[in-house]
C-alpha cells in the first residue's frame, strides 16, 4: 500500500515540478485592462463614473473598465494602441467615486491595485502609489488618476491589474 501511495506521491511532485519551470514567463505576462467591479448590495455607499475616454462601465458586466488599447469601445483613430516601452503616463480623474447614495454619511475610501506597473492617486500634486486612502463627504466626490509604467516592458507585453475599492462609513 505504502508503494502504491508512493508512486502517487512521486507523480504529484513530479507535475508540480514539470509546471513550476514555466512559472517564471508566466509572470512577465500582462493585460493593459483594469477591471473593477461595480457589485449592487445593501450597503452600496459609492458611484463609480468613467471620466477620461479609456473608462467605460461595460455593459453586460457592471464593472469599470480600463482599457488603454485599440480593443476599447471608445476607442478612436488618434488614441494610439496601448503604451510606449519604458514611458510612465498619467491619467488625471480617469474615474470619479462620489458619495451620492447616503445622507449626512461621509464615507473612508480605499483603493488599492495589485500591479506595481498600475498606481492611483488623487491630486495632480498627490505621488502615485498602489493604494490610497481619502474620505468623501456626503454629497461630495473624488477623482482618481492613474499612473501606467512601461519601465522595462517590450511592444506587445500587456499590463493587467486588479483594482480593489473599499468604502465605509465614518462613525
Amino acid at each position: 500500500m505504502l508503494k502504491r501511495y508512493g508512486g502517487i506521491i512521486l507523480l504529484a511532485v513530479a507535475t508540480l515540478f514539470a509546471m513550476g519551470v514555466g512559472a517564471d514567463f508566466a509572470s512577465y505576462n500582462a493585460d493593459r485592462s483594469v477591471h473593477v467591479a461595480v457589485v449592487a448590495d445593501d450597503q452600496e455607499l459609492i458611484n463609480l463614473n468613467p471620466k477620461q475616454p479609456y473608462a467605460y462601465i461595460d455593459n453586460e458586466t457592471g464593472k469599470l473598465v480600463i482599457d488603454i488599447s485599440d480593443s476599447n469601445p471608445n476607442w478612436q483613430d488618434g488614441f494610439g494602441e496601448g503604451i510606449s516601452p519604458d514611458a510612465k503616463y498619467a491619467f488625471d480623474c480617469m474615474f470619479e467615486i462620489s458619495n451620492d447614495l447616503w445622507e449626512n454619511v461621509t464615507i473612508n475610501v480605499t483603493i488599492s491595485s495589485d500591479n506595481q506597473f498600475i498606481q492611483l492617486y488623487r491630486d495632480k500634486s498627490d505621488e502615485a502609489s498602489s493604494s490610497i486612502n481619502f474620505e468623501i463627504d456626503p454629497g461630495q466626490s473624488a477623482c482618481v488618476g492613474m499612473s501606467f509604467n512601461g519601465a522595462g516592458k517590450e511592444p506587445g507585453e500587456i499590463l493587467e491589474g486588479t483594482i480593489t475599492v473599499r468604502a465605509e462609513a465614518v462613525e
